[in-house]
């Protein structure tokens, strides 16, 4: 006989021939008597004469979780199932927002956020519209309602801003409405819908220039056009007998031909 059989070896006295409760043996976990309970891992057991009996699961945090129960705590939700005569012991990953916890795939909002319960934790879905149940934003989505502008701002890794914005046009510290026109040295524009400028063309008293047109006109040549973002109305007076083009290419060669010299 080995060393371990005569440790594990327990000699039952019997008196009158009455054999008295057997204890338990369970390897890793020792002797224990009859009506005795003890923990081994996650389970909770009670001796009944020889039989190791599961009365109850303990959770990694040591809470004892009843037989047929459910324990969450902290995002963790803890199960002891009862399975015909087997016991086993479940536990999963939830998440815990504002005193209430989810199940993985539940949907909740929090203010302006659409928020999804995921395994690696709360995910950020979109941004509700302003004033509206059910309506969703995605991350890097905007929509214009009501003269407003509803941007659902993507800022990176777990981060979402919703911002709401009157829409219209500032330019030099002065504020105009949408579809609104003014004129400033010359340029004609026109606040859009996004809030951004459009240039129409150019205005010299009662003469309107579409972009990127050239005009001769009683001697005088206008242009309106744009270099990379600026735009430009130039007015000067031509030879008579010269055509537009030759105008421009007189007026061009002269800027060239006052530039070389300086």
């Amino acid at each position: 006989m080995s060393q371990d059989d005569e440790e594990n070896r327990i000699v039952i006295p019997v008196h009158d021939g009455f054999i008295p409760p057997l204890p338990c043996m369970m390897a890793n976990a020792g002797t224990h008597e009859h009506g005795s309970t003890f923990t081994k891992n996650n389970f909770h057991y009670q001796c009944n004469n020889g039989t190791a009996e599961v009365i109850a699961c303990i959770s990694d945090d040591g809470a004892v979780v009843q037989l047929g129960r459910t324990y969450v705590n902290q995002g963790v939700r803890h199960k002891c199932n009862v399975q015909g005569d087997s016991v086993t012991y479940e536990q999963e990953a939830m998440c815990f927002e504002n005193g209430i916890h989810y199940e993985i795939g539940d949907s909740f909002r929090n203010g302006s956020f659409k928020l999804t319960c995921r395994k690696e934790g709360i995910v950020i879905e979109g941004c509700y519209l302003q004033s509206s149940l059910n309506t969703i934003l995605m991350p890097g989505e905007s929509r214009i309602v009501d003269g407003k502008r509803h941007e659902c701002q993507d800022l990176g890794p777990g981060k979402v801003r919703y911002t709401v914005k009157m829409l219209g046009c500032v330019r030099d510290g002065q504020q105009f409405g949408i579809g609104q026109l003014w004129t400033d040295k010359h340029v004609r524009y026109r606040c859009q819908n996004d809030g951004t400028l459009e240039v129409l063309g150019c205005v010299d008293d009662d003469m309107y220039i579409d972009l990127g047109r050239d005009l001769l006109i009683s001697g005088m040549v206008h242009r309106c056009y744009q270099v990379d973002n600026t735009t430009f109305y130039h007015k000067f007076a031509c030879d008579e007998g010269r055509t537009l083009a030759e105008c421009i290419a007189h007026s061009i060669a002269m800027k060239a031909r006052r530039f070389h010299r300086s």
